[in-house]
Protein backbone atom coordinates (compact mmCIF):
# COMPACT_ATOMS: atom_id res chain seq x y z
CA UNK A 1 0.00 0.00 0.00
CA UNK A 2 1.36 3.39 -0.99
CA UNK A 3 1.12 5.99 1.74
CA UNK A 4 0.99 9.74 1.42
CA UNK A 5 3.77 11.58 3.20
CA UNK A 6 3.66 14.79 5.18
CA UNK A 7 6.02 17.75 4.82
CA UNK A 8 8.57 15.95 7.00
CA UNK A 9 8.53 12.85 4.74
CA UNK A 10 6.71 10.79 7.38
CA UNK A 11 4.07 8.32 6.16
CA UNK A 12 0.53 9.45 6.91
CA UNK A 13 -1.43 6.52 8.36
CA UNK A 14 -5.06 5.72 7.57
CA UNK A 15 -7.70 5.71 10.31
CA UNK A 16 -7.77 1.90 10.26
CA UNK A 17 -3.97 1.71 10.64
CA UNK A 18 -4.13 4.22 13.50
CA UNK A 19 -6.77 2.19 15.35
CA UNK A 20 -4.81 -1.03 14.85
CA UNK A 21 -1.62 0.56 16.18
CA UNK A 22 -3.48 2.12 19.14
CA UNK A 23 -4.61 -1.35 20.15
CA UNK A 24 -1.17 -2.89 19.67
CA UNK A 25 0.36 -1.26 22.75
CA UNK A 26 -1.21 -1.44 26.21
CA UNK A 27 0.19 1.86 27.51
CA UNK A 28 -0.47 5.36 26.21
CA UNK A 29 -0.29 8.94 27.45
CA UNK A 30 -3.37 10.99 28.28
CA UNK A 31 -3.10 14.78 28.15
CA UNK A 32 -5.62 17.26 29.56
CA UNK A 33 -5.71 20.61 31.35
CA UNK A 34 -6.24 20.85 35.12
CA UNK A 35 -6.53 24.30 36.74
CA UNK A 36 -4.88 25.93 33.74
CA UNK A 37 -1.86 23.62 33.61
CA UNK A 38 -1.22 20.75 31.19
CA UNK A 39 -1.23 17.26 32.71
CA UNK A 40 0.11 14.13 30.99
CA UNK A 41 -0.37 10.73 32.62
CA UNK A 42 0.33 7.18 31.47
CA UNK A 43 -2.75 4.96 31.23
CA UNK A 44 -3.43 1.39 30.21
CA UNK A 45 -6.18 1.29 27.63
CA UNK A 46 -8.20 -0.77 25.19
CA UNK A 47 -9.60 0.25 21.82
CA UNK A 48 -13.37 -0.22 21.49
CA UNK A 49 -14.43 0.41 17.91
CA UNK A 50 -13.21 3.94 17.21
CA UNK A 51 -12.94 4.97 20.87
CA UNK A 52 -10.27 4.56 23.56
CA UNK A 53 -11.35 3.21 26.96
CA UNK A 54 -9.28 3.38 30.14
CA UNK A 55 -9.56 3.52 33.93
CA UNK A 56 -8.92 6.68 35.92
CA UNK A 57 -8.80 7.07 39.69
CA UNK A 58 -11.73 9.09 40.97
CA UNK A 59 -10.80 12.49 42.33
CA UNK A 60 -10.09 16.10 41.40
CA UNK A 61 -7.96 15.21 38.38
CA UNK A 62 -10.63 12.89 37.00
CA UNK A 63 -13.20 15.66 37.44
CA UNK A 64 -10.95 18.01 35.44
CA UNK A 65 -10.65 15.37 32.73
CA UNK A 66 -14.43 15.02 32.44
CA UNK A 67 -15.37 18.70 32.09
CA UNK A 68 -16.01 18.34 28.36
CA UNK A 69 -12.81 20.12 27.39
CA UNK A 70 -10.53 18.74 24.68
CA UNK A 71 -8.18 15.94 25.70
CA UNK A 72 -5.49 14.07 23.79
CA UNK A 73 -4.23 10.50 23.90
CA UNK A 74 -0.99 9.34 22.30
CA UNK A 75 0.63 5.96 21.71
CA UNK A 76 3.91 5.35 19.92
CA UNK A 77 6.71 2.92 19.28
CA UNK A 78 10.28 3.51 18.14
CA UNK A 79 13.20 1.28 17.27
CA UNK A 80 16.28 3.52 17.10
CA UNK A 81 18.52 0.67 15.93
CA UNK A 82 16.40 0.25 12.79
CA UNK A 83 15.37 3.93 12.45
CA UNK A 84 11.68 3.05 12.36
CA UNK A 85 8.73 4.03 14.50
CA UNK A 86 5.22 5.38 14.58
CA UNK A 87 2.98 7.68 16.59
CA UNK A 88 -0.81 7.95 16.82
CA UNK A 89 -2.58 10.95 18.36
CA UNK A 90 -6.27 10.97 19.29
CA UNK A 91 -7.98 14.27 20.12
CA UNK A 92 -11.50 14.46 21.49
CA UNK A 93 -13.49 14.55 24.71
CA UNK A 94 -13.71 12.12 27.62
CA UNK A 95 -16.85 10.82 29.27
CA UNK A 96 -17.57 8.44 32.14
CA UNK A 97 -18.86 5.00 31.18
CA UNK A 98 -21.11 2.87 33.33
CA UNK A 99 -22.46 0.15 31.04
CA UNK A 100 -21.73 -3.48 31.89
CA UNK A 101 -20.32 -4.41 28.47
CA UNK A 102 -17.65 -1.71 28.57
CA UNK A 103 -16.78 -2.64 32.15
CA UNK A 104 -16.22 -6.22 30.96
CA UNK A 105 -14.04 -4.88 28.16
CA UNK A 106 -11.71 -3.14 30.61
CA UNK A 107 -11.73 -6.02 33.12
CA UNK A 108 -8.38 -7.13 31.69
CA UNK A 109 -6.92 -3.83 32.87
CA UNK A 110 -7.99 -4.66 36.42
CA UNK A 111 -5.59 -7.58 36.82
CA UNK A 112 -2.52 -5.35 37.21
CA UNK A 113 -4.38 -2.59 39.08
CA UNK A 114 -6.52 -4.64 41.46
CA UNK A 115 -5.90 -2.44 44.55
CA UNK A 116 -6.95 0.73 42.71
CA UNK A 117 -9.64 -0.73 40.44
CA UNK A 118 -12.29 -0.36 43.14
CA UNK A 119 -11.59 3.38 43.41
CA UNK A 120 -11.47 4.00 39.68
CA UNK A 121 -13.96 4.79 36.99
CA UNK A 122 -14.12 3.76 33.36
CA UNK A 123 -13.60 6.61 30.90
CA UNK A 124 -14.19 6.66 27.15
CA UNK A 125 -12.37 9.08 24.85
CA UNK A 126 -14.58 9.91 21.88
CA UNK A 127 -12.29 11.12 19.10
CA UNK A 128 -12.87 14.19 16.99
CA UNK A 129 -9.51 13.66 15.25
CA UNK A 130 -7.18 10.69 14.85
CA UNK A 131 -3.77 11.20 13.22
CA UNK A 132 -0.87 8.84 12.74
CA UNK A 133 2.60 8.99 11.23
CA UNK A 134 5.21 6.33 10.57
CA UNK A 135 8.96 6.81 10.27
CA UNK A 136 10.72 4.37 7.99
CA UNK A 137 14.36 4.14 7.09
CA UNK A 138 14.79 5.48 3.56
CA UNK A 139 15.27 2.78 0.93
CA UNK A 140 18.88 2.49 -0.12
Amino acid sequence: MDHATDRHELEVLSLEECLTLLGSRPLGRLAYVDRGAPVIVPVNHVVDGRTVVFRALQGAKTEALLLGRPVAFQVDDHDPARSVGWSVLVQGTAEPVDDAETRRLVAELDSWAAPTAMRSMVVRLRPDEVHGRRLRRPAS
